[in-house]
């Protein structure tokens, strides 16, 4: 663990780790370019997310990789695919990490993503060669060691032609009495005619500031089935973009969201129309409680000369108390003059009523009855989760904040 803070290192101690890690010559200029990036960079305005009371010039980021738990079947390696760490995959397979990394999310983006490349440890590197499907979910899981302050986990994952996947990421940990703060970054590739179906569930413990990144990138006829879980931590930002580059590209995006006593949980999505013929559904549910506060801030971007796009882009959001808040920000850009169909829509409420009282009708008591309907409202997402383990427990932590 690192006694210097982030206010105390300096581009000579990032450099001095990396060489000393055996990190290649390349990575090691792009964390001292990211460095300079972070130093000059003023923090970002984000009017909905409050960082007043993060401190970064207190926090001390983790100096060797830690909380990294990568789960899948080794014999895989046979039909040649690679699982393993992002710190062990720079040195054994670093002209494929050096392709890929920090091409989804540049590090120029603003002050978190730069600080995010300068000190990230550790995190996933999977690749699945051309037409290798695989049938078992692989999952990584992501947690905070005792008395860790900041890690920034990299999630960098390549699809070739053909190949098929489920990847499961999950990000947990224990309470915490002081600030800490988790700086995510995933980056997916999708081949021609691939298939990715990617969940990322957000269950941090208490006083964690979850600041990220996601990036799906697809190829001709590539096919993303995506589901985004965000129930814990103090605040979250999350950008997060599906990029359908190739023409015949389809995404299908889930996300069900839950802040409860005095979160912030931030969500901004975005479907990016870059082909023709591309076909995009993105439903986010959240549901807020106490003084929680979500916000989606969903965008679908059509560019210019695509062709046929079609897209709907849905948020729906149930209230649980009157001194919750949730806002919700739909958008649609169109630059193109040639869409099949796109739109965008937003609904919120209290819990019906009518609902409540057909069902106490029925002998099903008050909080019953509302722990069913929200769990029906959050359903969509959380039934796409193909272990049963981690399904029953994220049931188990919205039970709690209903």
């Amino acid at each position: 663990m690192s006694l210097l803070t982030i206010q105390d290192l300096t581009a000579a101690e990032i450099t001095e780790r990396a060489r000393a890690a055996g990190e290649p010559e390349w990575l090691v200029e792009r964390r001292q370019e990211a460095w300079a990036h972070f130093v000059d960079a003023p923090s970002p305005e984000w009017r909905r997310t409050d960082i007043s009371a993060l401190d970064l010039a207190k926090l001390a980021p983790t100096e060797t990789a830690q909380g990294t738990a990568i789960q899948w079947d080794e014999t895989l390696a046979a039909q040649g695919v690679i699982c393993t760490s992002l710190a062990n995959a720079v040195r054994t397979h670093a002209d494929l990490v050096q392709k890929y990394l920090d091409v989804a999310v540049p590090f120029q983006a603003h002050k978190f993503t730069a600080l995010r490349a300068a000190l990230w440890q550790d995190g996933l590197f999977l690749y699945v060669p051309k037409n290798v499907a695989l049938d078992v979910p692989l999952r990584v899981i992501y947690t905070l060691a005792a008395g860790a302050q900041a890690a920034f986990p990299r999630t960098l994952v390549v699809l070739e032609e053909g190949a098929s996947l489920t990847l499961i990421e999950e990000y947990t940990s224990n309470d915490r009495a002081e600030i800490a703060l988790a700086g995510p970054s995933s980056e997916i590739f999708a081949g021609p005619n691939s298939n990715i179906r990617f969940i990322s569930a957000q269950h941090w413990g208490s006083k964690i500031y979850h600041f990220g990144a996601q990036r799906v990138v697809l190829e001709r006829d590539a096919n993303a089935e995506w589901t985004s879980i965000a129930l814990g931590g103090q605040v979250q930002h999350i950008d997060a973009e599906a990029t359908l580059l190739g023409n015949g590209s389809r995404v299908n995006w889930l996300g069900a969201t839950f802040a409860s006593d005095d979160q912030i949980l931030y969500s901004g999505p975005w479907l990016r129309h870059a082909g023709d013929n591309a076909e995009s559904f993105m439903q986010f549910k959240t549901v807020v409680n106490d003084k929680g506060y979500s916000v989606f801030d969903g965008m679908i971007k059509i560019e210019l000369a695509t062709k046929a796009t079609a897209t709907r882009l849905e948020e729906h959001a149930l209230h649980l108390s009157p001194e919750s808040r949730n806002d919700s920000i739909p958008g649609l850009k169109i630059d193109s003059n040639d869409v099949l169909r796109g739109g965008h829509a937003s609904t919120s409420g209290d819990v019906d009523d009518m609902q409540l009282f057909y069902m106490q009708a029925r002998g099903i008591n008050r909080d019953e009855a509302k722990r069913m309907i929200v769990m029906g409202f959050l359903a969509p997402a959380l039934d796409t989760i193909p272990v049963d383990g981690l399904r029953e427990e994220l049931t188990s932590i919205i039970e709690g904040k209903i």
